[in-house]
């Protein structure tokens, strides 16, 4: 490589090595616990005895897949639940941190699209995804924020606690 060269060549490097450096000291997660404040379920067994009357898709639909609603109780697809929570940055729950507005809407096989607002001290966090709402793991998709978190990427956990009582604990993963 010539001397005239080597200049181009660090300057390089050196573009290349700044992004990567930038996005790992940006690289933020933390853990928060929520304690649900409300929550609401709406059921939409009269809407789905509607439709079986009047579809106003005609008789050319795709039928219903089997597991979708199975008679089991519990929610069907097009039922919703709504919940409130209030979150804490410790385990003891006595600082709170802010709180959370989750809606998810049931479909098939007893799973649901869910969409989260985290409103904290620094701004909102939302995310969105699919989910089992049946005490598994639900991991969600950071979508976006506001003020400190404008632009934020990454992911949101939610597990039930071993320790606490009705208690998820969040763990976040934003880039």
């Amino acid at each position: 490589m010539s001397r005239a060269a080597l200049p181009l060549a660090l300057a390089a490097v050196a573009a290349l090595a700044i992004p990567a450096a930038t996005s790992a000291a940006h690289r933020q997660s933390f853990t928060l616990y929520a304690k649900p404040k409300r929550i609401q379920f709406v059921n939409r067994a009269d809407d789905r005895d509607r439709g079986n009357k009047t579809n106003p898709f005609g008789g050319d639909v795709l039928p219903t897949p089997p597991s979708a609603n199975s008679g089991k109780k519990g929610a069907r697809a097009g039922d919703n639940a709504v919940m409130t929570l209030t979150l804490y940055i410790d385990r003891k729950l006595t600082r709170p941190a802010g709180s959370a507005f989750f809606t998810c809407t049931f479909n098939f096989a007893q799973e649901a699209t869910c969409d989260a607002d985290f409103e904290l001290r620094r701004g909102t966090v939302l995310a969105m995804g699919p989910a089992r709402l049946d005490g598994s793991q639900i991991l969600l998709a950071v979508t976006g924020g506001t003020r400190r978190h404008v632009g934020a990427r990454g992911q949101v956990s939610s597990t039930t606690s071993r320790t606490l009582k009705n208690t998820q604990v969040l763990h976040f993963t934003l880039l």
